[in-house]
């Protein structure tokens, strides 16, 4: 990977890693804000998955679709199965984006989904951070 593209897919990472850091805290912390837990977990992973797209030397696109990123992930790799074996967790986090960010579809999450969602993020980010070898 070229040093450019490296500088700014680690300041995705960093910006990844915040927001999972974040909902890991909150989790520990709090017995409520399910909710944003979930929404941060989605937005790292978008962050993390954006980040190997850069690595690639590649712009990504302004998309908040996972499952989409992750093709284009799966696109630029070499190893493109090892990406699509990520799917069932974009498409789990996937699930909380929208309905979870606007009042006429905010369902209740519990404090197990929003510890699977937590833990799918973690997955994916160590797998991120493998392909990406940092």
């Amino acid at each position: 990977m070229k040093d450019e593209y490296r500088e700014i897919a680690i300041e995705w990472l960093n910006k990844a890693n915040s927001d999972l850091n974040f909902a890991k805290a909150s989790f520990e912390e709090f017995d409520d804000f399910y909710s944003q837990m979930c929404i941060l977990s989605h937005d790292a992973v978008e962050k993390y998955l954006k980040a190997y797209i850069v690595s690639c030397g590649v712009k990504p696109e302004r998309i908040h679709d996972l499952v989409a990123l992750l093709n284009e992930c799966a696109r630029l790799s070499t190893n493109p199965t090892d990406f699509k074996n990520q799917e069932e967790g974009c498409r789990k986090l996937n699930r909380y984006y929208t309905p979870l960010k606007y009042p006429s579809h905010y369902p209740i999450v519990t404090k197990e989904q929003a510890k699977e969602a937590i833990d799918t993020a973690v997955h994916i980010s160590k797998f991120i951070k493998e392909q990406i070898g940092v």
